[in-house]
């Protein structure tokens, strides 16, 4: 057992899920707490430290997917493909869910609405640019040789 314990394009693109994952997730607790507090009570402090402590768990989990990628794993171009592929659908979805002629095959992807706001569409933008970032650090490293 001399090799790495991990293959790194598994955890890239295991990293991509998680950090998405964490996006989706956060956007649906702020929406579930928005819904909770047009009820008879209000969670104006619960709401207040949520988005505080959200404002800080999805950039963090950006910078922890660059650093992996960019920096501890070696660079691969098909996992930066990928990335700049997957981030800009993300970011891109919107206006093409509501092409009229491509409405109709247009899955939802997701339960809530996606708009410029979500954190689910700003890491899509930080995917896309990891992605981008990626490909330049290839490039870059294969005209050095």
């Amino acid at each position: 057992m001399n090799g790495k314990p991990y293959h790194p394009v598994v955890v890239s693109i295991t990293g991509l899920l998680g950090v998405l994952g964490i996006a989706w997730f956060c956007d649906g607790v702020m929406q579930f707490l928005r819904y909770q507090n047009f009820q008879t009570f209000t969670l104006n402090y619960v709401i207040f430290w949520t988005y505080a402590l959200i404002a800080l768990v999805v950039p963090a989990s950006w910078l922890l997917l660059a650093w992996v990628v960019l920096v501890r794993l070696p660079g691969n171009a098909w996992v930066s493909l990928l990335y700049l592929l997957c981030g800009l659908f993300i970011v891109a979805y919107t206006a093409l869910y509501y092409t009229p002629a491509l409405c109709c095959w247009m899955p939802n992807i997701t339960a809530i609405q996606l708009g410029t706001t979500m954190n689910l569409y700003s890491t899509g933008g930080c995917v896309a640019v990891i992605g981008l970032a990626g490909l330049a650090l290839r490039r870059r490293e294969r005209s050095k040789k």
